[in-house]
């Protein structure tokens, strides 16, 4: 899919219009306060339902070369990307990665993040509807997520999806000197 591609529009019960669409180059600095608010997030909330990552603010010489790679991974078919944004402002992106492999070309590895205020309100459920379309598209046959097993939303979003639970990595991440588990979820498409 081409950078900016926009691939739905719709509107909040508040009134607010959302657009998903695909990450385009002029997009760094959106996309830097938006990575750089998640970072912020889990700094200040031990019960961050965020996974992974977020442990530093990035710079904007970091997220340019991040985005430049994602670019380059997006014309080249390896990732579908989408991202939400209200009003202007990036608020989640989430993106499928093929597997590497020539033996794993048709599964799919999901993954989307969102500004806290802004989840719960189905545009979570909209971005994993129209990424498990997108991915079927390309010609993916199964998608994989993992995340906080305690992250509720993520879950019922998830499940809505078509997505079931497979597994659970018992102490996959350690932070402020405790243990959460991984939660791995699949379906086919």
């Amino acid at each position: 899919m081409k950078a900016g591609h926009v691939y739905k529009r719709f509107t909040l019960a508040s009134g607010k219009m959302v657009t998903l669409r695909v990450i385009r180059w002029e997009d760094l600095d959106g996309l830097l306060s938006f990575i750089n608010s998640l970072v912020k997030e889990k700094q200040g909330d031990s019960k961050s339902g965020l996974y992974a990552g977020f442990d530093k603010r990035v710079t904007r010489e970091e997220e340019a070369e991040w985005l430049a790679q994602s670019l380059v991974e997006i014309e080249g078919g390896v990732v579908i990307n989408i991202i939400a944004e209200i009003g202007g402002k990036i608020i989640a992106n989430g993106e499928v990665t093929r597997g590497r492999y020539k033996d794993t070309r048709r599964h799919g590895h999901m993954g989307l993040t969102m500004i806290s205020g802004y989840r719960g309100h189905g545009i979570g459920r909209v971005i994993i509807e129209t990424l498990v379309r997108e991915s079927r598209r390309a010609g993916l046959r199964t998608l994989d997520v993992e995340f906080l097993a305690e992250n509720e939303t993520a879950r019922r979003a998830y499940q809505k999806g078509g997505f079931k639970q497979i597994g659970i990595i018992p102490h996959k991440v350690f932070r402020d000197g405790k243990y959460f588990d991984g939660l791995i979820m699949a379906r086919e498409l």
